[in-house]
């Protein structure tokens, strides 16, 4: 609660949204965005170079 308050929501707000709604809502207000890591989509330079061609 004191997250949606310190952000400017209200009561009614935050009882509409769950705990990750307002911890995502926290994170991108804040600009503290996590990006997700992990393996990116393959392009046809990688798909070409991983068969020889």
């Amino acid at each position: 609660m004191a997250i949606g308050k310190r952000i400017g929501l209200n009561m009614q707000e935050m009882s509409e949204m769950t705990c990750s709604d307002l911890i995502d809502l926290a994170r991108s207000f804040t600009g503290k965005d996590e990006k997700k890591k992990g393996p990116r989509e393959a392009t046809q330079a990688d798909i070409d170079a991983f068969y020889g061609r």
